[in-house]
């Protein structure tokens, strides 16, 4: 039988549990205390830090906050607005000692308790595999599969991750080997291509810039985004804490950049956050794919063993990867103003769905 405990923020003694369980957990970057800290911060929500234990053994952690929405009180992995995945932070013993019964009991336990404060229950973007251990909200839940997150595991050097791809797929294969020749031939025509790497422990990044070139690339396209002020504020005061590594790689044509990807490297992953093409004469050369190529060898070369491509499904970023990871949401009423905004939403995924 699991018990829990509820903590309303970031008490020390929550954060002494996070940080003692942070060197053996299956999470992510966006689960990470530093990043939680900074959304309490900015975003005044009521928070639900639940923490399941077997006896005294931390099992699970799972950072919820209560938003309300209109007149709808909603419970949310804390950060939803802003996070590609939101998730629990599973102890490895979660692994060992996973018991389907006692989870939902214990489950069913912290709703009750919490059901008074709530109308629906909402986790979005939900990884079905945290680290290669299963999220129980997606094995034990009845969620929605709606995308598919594209990774790379990285063993060896670049031509065995070259191999890997073309044991895969050999259209996928071809794909990258078109990418290099493209590579190949912007550097016979153009002077002083280069990749030009920054790294926020050594160099402060300008992240003000960086968003703003990514909301003009989507305004052209009329794409809606979440890179709002508190959004900004966020990532600032992250970069500025230097507790994480964020680094800005470019594509550089005689000091014009092509293409850039402000990237975020924790627990060995890099994630792929917020690329973007800049206007240029080199487009028909795809830079963004090429710059691509150059942070997997920038990876491998640097001994970072998985590379994420974070949200979207785009057709590029499964020509790169060798590894796929559903994404799940899970949404539940529990009384007649939830039935209401379940109906809804609901009707506007599907709506959603249609238009793709």
């Amino acid at each position: 039988m699991y018990n829990y405990k509820i903590f309303q923020s970031v008490t020390k003694e929550c954060e002494k549990i996070l940080n003692d369980e942070e060197k053996k957990l299956s999470s992510n970057f966006f689960q990470n205390l530093d990043y939680i800290k900074e959304i309490i911060k900015i975003k005044n929500h009521n928070y639900k830090i639940v923490v399941i234990y077997d006896n005294k053994t931390v099992l699970a952690i799972l950072p919820f906050e209560i938003k309300r929405y209109f007149f709808i009180k909603v419970l949310q992995w804390i950060g939803t607005e802003f996070s590609d995945y939101c998730n629990p932070i599973l102890s490895k013993n979660l692994k060992l000692n996973l018991n389907k019964k006692y989870f939902l009991d214990a489950w069913n336990a912290i709703i009750n308790e919490l059901k008074d404060e709530l109308d629906l229950v909402f986790l979005n973007n939900q990884l079905s595999i945290i680290n290669d251990q299963v999220n129980p909200f997606v094995k034990f839940f009845e969620t929605s599969n709606f995308s598919t997150v594209y990774n790379i595991t990285m063993e060896g050097d670049f031509n065995d991750y070259k191999n890997n791809i073309k044991i895969i797929n050999k259209k996928y294969a071809y794909e990258i080997h078109r990418t290099l020749i493209k590579y190949e031939k912007l550097k016979n025509l153009s002077k002083n291509l280069k990749i030009d790497i920054q790294e926020s422990d050594k160099i402060p990044l300008d992240f003000k810039k960086i968003i703003n070139e990514k909301k003009n690339q989507l305004d052209k396209k009329n794409i809606n985004n979440k890179l709002g002020d508190d959004f900004e504020r966020i990532f600032e005061n992250l970069i500025e804490t230097k507790n994480i590594k964020f680094c800005l790689i470019s594509l550089v044509v005689e000091s014009k950049v092509l293409s850039r990807c402000f990237g975020i490297i924790y627990q060995n992953t890099f994630y792929y956050y917020i690329p973007t093409v800049l206007p240029n004469p080199f487009e028909n050369f795809k830079p963004g794919k090429i710059l691509i190529l150059q942070i997997i060898q920038w990876c491998i070369k640097n001994n970072i063993t998985k590379f994420d491509f974070g949200l979207g499904g785009e057709k590029y970023k499964k020509y790169f990867s060798n590894k796929e990871i559903s994404l799940h949401r899970y949404i539940k009423s529990y009384n007649f103003k939830g039935f209401l905004a379940y109906s809804w939403i609901s009707f506007v995924l599907k709506i959603k769905k249609l238009w793709l």
